[in-house]
């Protein structure tokens, strides 16, 4: 069913659609190029949507589709006489890179896709963006991982922080909420899975804990799919610390998260920067026990930023669950390229690559990342993203930190074992 949207969404819509963005290109091609978009614009979706961090692949795809409703049901892209979004979805499965590049390259096997957005897991998208660069497609892409911005590609655009900044950034921002409560931080141990992203998000957060002068105490490194969490939580229960930082996806982190707490272990816990500890799963599977932990992200449902409030009420209508961090940021990658499509009167993929170049993202939904401000550098990193701290109270993830961005204070954090 289409969404009836609320006027703010289709005013913030129209205004993104009808206005140049700050440091744009105007296109002096005003065709679509090689791509016929006469029957529409095609937006392509990898994503895992089966395997463990399926969740997380759906609720991306879902971000998509919510923008796509959004901007067809104020018109579509009109400078392409009208011309309506449709999303593509693919699985790219969990486990297998693969799958995921030959799904990708299935995806554009047409020559009639404009763009990608995908796909969430880091380990997925180093071979999704092999297929896209092949095929001169852009990639925007939700992946953290640092090596997606170092090898020199030419239509990726990463949205979130890299995973190295995240784990800087989470430990700056756990500091500042341990600081705002008047409470010693020294100590920290430190837990995540073996899969790419979060590898890179923990060597960033003991490289983020050492730039605070912070005794990182314990170093952890499991199997994604833990069936016995037992040697992972005697490890971090040994290291007897302020803080405990943990990566992985929902089982994988509730079933350490257990443990820890059923052990009397009260120490307060964060964790690196996406994966489980942002899905509504998360707190589905740990009940009370989630409250107060807190997690590193690049998007947060309520953040007072254009057309965020009215998408995450659409999102909790559709979905029965509040709009997490990946749903958000593929909203937002979808309404950027909508925009791009109706400022340059085109759907052509080298042009809008051009264009994401060149272009700042200040207005609009587009614009809805945290700081209110969207653009990338030569590497393809997002060159303003500023991450944020939330928290989960009361089966709801507030965003706590920094205080500009704070809609609720942090909730007193647990007793630490540090000595």
């Amino acid at each position: 069913m289409r969404l009836r949207l609320p006027g703010a969404v289709v005013a913030a819509v129209l205004l993104a659609a009808a206005t140049a963005c700050s440091g744009g290109i105007a296109f002096q091609d005003r065709t679509s190029g090689g791509v016929d978009c006469s029957a529409g614009v095609k937006i392509g979706a990898p994503y895992p949507l089966s395997g463990v961090w399926a969740e997380n692949g759906q609720n991306s795809l879902n971000g998509m589709l919510l923008a796509a409703d959004e901007i067809n049901a104020a018109g579509g892209i009109r400078a392409l006489h009208g011309a309506k979004i449709s999303i593509v979805s693919g699985d790219t499965s969990s486990d297998n890179p693969g799958q995921a590049k030959t799904v990708t390259e299935n995806m554009l096997q047409g020559n009639d896709m404009s763009a990608v957005v995908g796909s969430y897991l880091s380990s997925m998208t180093l071979t999704t963006v092999i297929a896209t660069e092949t095929r001169k497609v852009p990639l925007l892409t939700q992946s953290f991982v640092d090596e997606l911005t170092q090898k020199g590609y030419h239509y990726l655009f990463q949205i979130p922080p890299k995973a190295s900044a995240f784990g800087t950034e989470t430990m700056k921002a756990v500091a500042g909420v341990f600081a705002e409560q008047s409470r010693s931080l020294r100590t920290v141990a430190v837990a995540g899975s073996d899969d790419a992203s979060t590898k890179a998000q923990s060597a960033g957060i003991v490289a983020g804990s050492q730039a605070q002068g912070l005794d990182v105490r314990e170093q952890v490194t499991f199997p994604n799919g833990l069936s016995d969490a037992t040697a992972v939580v005697s490890r971090l229960a040994d290291a007897r610390t302020d803080v405990i930082v943990l990566g992985g996806n929902v089982s994988d982190l509730s079933l350490i998260i257990r443990g820890l707490r059923s052990r009397g272990v009260t120490t307060p816990i964060a964790t690196s920067g996406g994966g489980g500890a942002l899905t509504p799963q998360f707190s589905a599977a740990l009940g009370p026990a989630a409250d107060g932990i807190m997690a590193s992200a690049a998007w947060n449902a309520d953040l007072k930023l254009p057309g965020v409030p009215e998408v995450a009420a659409a999102y909790q209508q559709k979905y029965g669950v509040f709009m997490p961090q990946e749903a958000g940021e593929s909203w937002a990658a979808v309404h950027g390229l909508a925009q791009l499509m109706e400022s340059g009167a085109t759907c052509d993929p080298a042009l809008i690559r051009q264009a994401l170049v060149t272009t700042d993202f200040t207005e609009g939904p587009a614009s809805a990342v945290p700081p209110g401000k969207v653009g990338f550098d030569g590497t393809g990193a997002n060159k303003y993203i500023v991450p944020i701290l939330v928290q989960w109270q009361g089966g709801a993830l507030r965003t706590v930190y920094p205080p500009d961005a704070a809609a609720v204070a942090a909730l007193p954090l647990g007793g630490g074992q540090g000595t």
